[in-house]
Order: C-alpha cells, then structure tokens, then sequence
C-alpha cells in the first residue's frame, strides 16, 4: 500500500469517528421523598461529579409517592430508582421491582439492616438508612424527671398547667403513632402469615387507652404534627412523641434543653412497641434488567459507602446501614441517641408483607370513625378489618 493510499485511508477513518456519536453515559431518573431533599441532591450530584453518571433527581411528597408511582407504572414511565421506606417493596406487583444481585459481604451491612429490603424471599430494596421509630422527647428546663408511664405523666400534668404548659404533643391522628400503644397490649396489625389483625381485645382496649390522652388531659385531639415538631420546640408541650428523624431539628431548636427517653409505658411492665423500619434503593419497572444496570448498580455501592452514610448520618441522624459507620456512630453515641437506641431495641420492624398497607387503611378508617364519636372502641376495631378485608379483596388478582 502506498503512503498516500495509507494517508487517504487514515483520513476517511477520522472523518468516520467524528461522524460517528460516542455513546454517552446513562441518565438515571431518581425519586426520592426525604426532608432533607438538599442534602440528597448534592450526594448524587457528587455520584455524577466522580463517575459521570448524570442523575435526574427529582423530589415528591411523602404523601404523594405511592400515587405517583402507581400512576407512572400505568403509564409506562418509572423512574429507574427510588427511595422508598421497606412497605413500599409490597408493591412489587404494581411497581415490578428488579431483584438485586449479591452485593459485597453480609458483614458489610448492620445485621438489623440488612434483611430490610428483603420481600417473600427476594432481594428487591438495598438498604439505606433505618430506624424511623418513635421515641420520647422532653424539654429539661420543663421537666425534672421525665415520666416513666402515662399514669406518672398524668400526674405531672397540674403543675405543668400552673406553668402554662401543656403535657404530651404528639401526631394524635396519624396511625404510625398508635400503633405502639397495639404493641403494648400483645397485638400486631398483621400476623406472621401476613393476615390483617385489628378487630381483637387488644385494639378494643388500643383505642380506650389512647384516646384516653386527650380525657386525661395529656394531650390535645387536634394534635398533628405541628405539636410535636413547632409547638414543642417553643414550650407549649414539656413532652413531644416524635421520630429519630427529627432528632437532629429538635437539637438544633432546643440545644441542651433536649431531652431524649423511651416511650412511657400504658402501665407498669407494659411497653409502648414502635415500629422501625428502613429506607431501601429499589429499580421498579425492571430498570436492572435494562442498559443502566451497571450504572445502578454503582449508585448503590456508591450510596451504601462509609463516606456518604457518615455524611448522611451526620446531617440527618438517620442510622446508617453501613456497618463499619454504624460501629463509629456507637462509639461516639450523646445520651441522648443512647436514649434512642435503648428505644430502638424495643421496637419491632415494619412487616413488608402486602397486607401491611391494608391493615393502614383499615386503622385509619376505624379510627377516623371513633375519632368523629360515631363507633366505640369494639366498633372501630371492627370497622378497621372490614375495611382493610374489603381493601384487599379488591386488588387481590
């Protein structure tokens, strides 16, 4: 071949690359719903500054995920990943969630952590954070002694009056917040076979003893979030039942006058048992099985590592999955998140199980009809499994 047959050649090639697109890295589209919607954005913008991977991420009310997840799964348009709590993987019949692959050693997750993402068998959520249960705050410069069980807390409420105080902010018509008190009398809204269990003794007596706060006096009917979160940062509650993600905000409002216990107890020896549960990566729409899956796969690994969940805890105080940074986090561990994971061990998971979101909306569905005095407490509870036997008679398929 001649050199200027070579040269031709060689020309007719560079013109064919620059002709020729290269193939860009994938766009992963990811949906989230946390609080702390700032400091997740610039995490994954961090992902995309290292890897060039890009990342859409897109923030959407709590209330509104569910929905719109079922919604763009009709539609043919899910996001490749979301950040979903472990109820969510209950969805897998909707959503389509992708089964993720064996990822480094069981031993590099916490043990409590690790089984969370985890729905009749498969692997379909990569753990995040966890924990999400509910504790008790007090404000110091309020309360001496902090109340050991509701008939203590009674007890302290005349003098906390004389101060102008009331005693218990709480979200008093949100379920996640009764269903402790269910725990404490020996039920649980599902069994060990997934079965809704709510119209029994135990959520008859659930209901007496919780709307009994506000006729004792220990809390407002109208209590929302705003009385465990606002109302109890400016002094108007001496006590607010809360979860572990509002830690960091209440320290951040109160300072040294934040105080952190375990629930009170309904009556001697009978513990309040909030749930826990994590927050888990899942890939609806079988994202994993298409062209990002390596690159999910790295936003993973890359989301589960010692740096970005020290930096997740440290901003949040959600507790890392991340066993080496869970090991850090214990050794460095204030009173008050002692406090929180002395809580932590009397709480009992979240059941993943499908009858899991029926039983929520039978709960609410009693409770909102006793709430407006149209049922008794052995009438709600009744109401609460019609509903959620009716709920899932309806998408069973």
């Amino acid at each position: 071949m001649t050199l200027d047959r070579l040269i031709r050649r060689l020309a007719c090639l560079l013109v064919l690359l620059a002709a020729t697109p290269l193939s860009a890295a994938p766009k992963l589209v990811f949906w989230n719903s946390q609080q702390n919607a700032e400091l997740l954005a610039a995490i994954t913008a961090d992902f995309s500054k290292s890897t060039g991977i890009k990342v859409e991420t897109n923030w959407l009310n709590q209330a509104d995920l569910r929905s719109s997840l079922l919604r763009h799964a009709t539609d043919g348009d899910l996001p490749d990943v979301v950040l979903v709590p472990t109820d969510f993987l209950a969805l897998d019949k909707e959503l389509k969630y992708s089964e993720l692959p064996a990822q480094g050693k069981s031993s590099d997750l916490v043990p409590n952590a690790a089984g969370s993402g985890l729905f009749e068998g498969r692997n379909l959520g990569a753990p995040m954070f966890w924990g999400n249960h509910l504790m008790l705050y007090y404000n110091r410069s309020l309360v001496a002694k902090p109340a050991r069980t509701l008939a203590e807390m009674a007890q302290q409420v005349p003098a906390l009056q004389a101060k102008g105080v009331k005693a218990l902010g709480t979200n008093f018509g949100e379920m996640y917040w009764m269903v402790p008190f269910y725990g404490a009398y020996g039920g649980w809204p599902v069994d060990a076979k997934g079965k809704v269990t709510l119209d029994t003794p135990a959520m008859a007596k659930t209901l007496d003893t919780y709307f009994g706060l506000v006729t004792r006096g220990l809390t407002l009917k109208e209590c929302h979030t705003e009385c465990a979160m606002d109302r109890f940062t400016a002094g108007e509650f001496a006590y607010a039942i809360n979860g572990d993600w509002a830690m960091r905000e209440l320290q951040d409002a109160l300072g040294d006058k934040l105080g952190v216990t375990t629930l009170p107890q309904v009556e001697p020896g009978k513990n309040l048992v909030p749930m826990y549960s994590g927050y888990v990566l899942a890939f609806p729409g079988l994202s994993l099985k298409g062209p990002k899956r390596d690159a999910l796969l790295k936003f993973v690994k890359y989301m589960q590592s010692p740096q970005v969940q020290r930096k997740w805890f440290d901003e949040t105080h959600h507790l890392p999955v991340n066993a080496s940074v869970y090991r850090e986090v214990l050794g460095k561990a204030d009173d008050n998140l002692k406090a929180s994971l002395n809580q932590l061990k009397l709480a009992r998971a979240m059941p993943n199980d499908r009858g899991m979101a029926f039983a929520w909306e039978g709960l609410a569905k009693g409770f909102s009809a006793m709430y407006q005095g149209r049922v008794t407490a052995a009438e709600a509870a009744r109401l609460m499994q019609q509903h959620a036997d009716r709920a899932q008679q309806r998408t069973d398929y």
